[in-house]
């Protein structure tokens, strides 16, 4: 996908209020918890009108640049990932590969 980034016709790039470096686990899950629920959402909205999205976690690797193009104070506000957003090529839709249920969910135990 990083190979055809420059062809997405828009990129959203979600952000918070804080920044998590060097925060307790409990201030990063609420930070997380509180921006992950909008951004599913965004997705799900975008897909319902025909157009494809990406979570990617891109944003990281050169936040502190993209703040200062964008005019983000990066000392205040974190980028939360980045979502490429264009129409999708195709309606053939399928479930991507997933490890069996199994191997992933415990009851009662580990």
């Amino acid at each position: 996908m990083l190979e055809h980034l420059h062809e997405v016709p828009a990129l959203v790039i979600p952000c918070i209020h804080g920044r998590t470096e060097g925060a307790s686990v409990l201030e990063q899950a609420n930070t997380w918890g509180s921006i992950l629920p909008a951004v599913w959402s965004f997705m799900l909205a975008a897909r319902e009108r025909g157009l494809g999205t990406a979570w990617t976690t891109l944003s990281p690797l050169c936040d502190r640049e993209v703040a200062e193009l964008l005019g983000i104070p990066h000392d205040e506000i974190m980028q939360a990932a980045l979502i490429p957003v264009a129409y999708t090529i195709g309606t053939d839709f399928q479930r991507g590969p997933r490890v069996p249920l199994e191997e992933v969910v415990h009851w009662n135990r580990w």
